[in-house]
């Protein structure tokens, strides 16, 4: 494994992506978090989860199962196989302080243009193509709720120049503007549509200014992450800013 890569307020270019994301604390600290690990010179993860609760004691389980997740990847790099080591080191810290926590795992091979998905009980991707959103059908158990759950397979997607692959945390899409009523996945769907051609930056930056608008003068209560990966060209080449 090689080295791990978080990108808040930063653009990553590798792998024949370019990533930008970013997270948002409801408090000083939040449970949310996301990064990029490099796993050989065509191949990347990109994770998305959120650990019950919020403040410091969401943050101290986010690193532990943070530091679990990389290690689950050096020792077997199957997606699966990561998730399912990780529900059962990982699960046993959470289960000991009451929580859970969700997750989403992407695994990019640059060279085939191969995604595969693994879902913990997360909010599944979105994929936007030539102008159309598909929403991934992967589905699975948060870590810590099953101590022998073995996963829900892995969904697999062949993406080409200029998809973009959406990630994000439920404090996004369950945001609440006038009369407490939530942003919404189909709202979240509506604004990557109009993305079509923009960069990923350039939808990040979109989709936040949107949920601006939509929670404009409404408190929220919980953290919001958002990842965009949009597709470049072919990987085999690291690079960044």
């Amino acid at each position: 494994m090689g080295e791990v890569i978080t990108v808040n307020g930063k653009i990553l270019r590798a792998y024949g992506l370019e990533v930008s994301g970013c997270s948002l604390p409801a408090e000083q600290v939040g449970g949310d978090f996301f990064e990029f690990i490099s796993c050989d010179e065509r191949t990347v993860f990109a994770v998305i989860g959120d650990v019950m609760g919020k403040g410091f004691h969401a943050a101290r389980l986010m690193e532990t199962i943070r530091h679990m997740l990389r290690e689950c990847i050096r020792i077997n790099p199957h997606p699966l196989e990561v998730v399912r080591r990780l529900n059962r080191v990982g699960g046993d810290e959470l289960r000991k302080c009451g929580a859970f926590a969700t997750l989403c795992l992407l695994c990019y091979d640059g060279i085939a243009g191969r995604l595969s998905c693994v879902n913990a009980g997360h909010h599944p991707p979105l994929l936007l193509s030539d102008g159309k959103v598909k929403v991934a059908r992967c589905r699975g158990v948060a870590l810590g709720l099953l101590e022998d759950y073995l996963g829900s397979g892995v969904e697999e997607f062949f993406l080409a120049d200029g998809d973009a692959v959406v990630l994000y945390t439920d404090g996004l899409v369950e945001a609440c503007g006038p009369g407490e009523q939530r942003y919404g996945q189909e709202r979240l769907k509506k604004i990557v549509r109009l993305q079509n051609g923009a960069d990923a930056d350039r939808m990040k930056q979109n989709i936040l200014s949107d949920l601006e608008t939509f929670t404009r003068g409404f408190s929220q209560k919980d953290d919001v992450t958002l990842v965009v990966m949009k597709v470049t060209g072919k990987g085999g080449e690291r690079g960044g800013d």
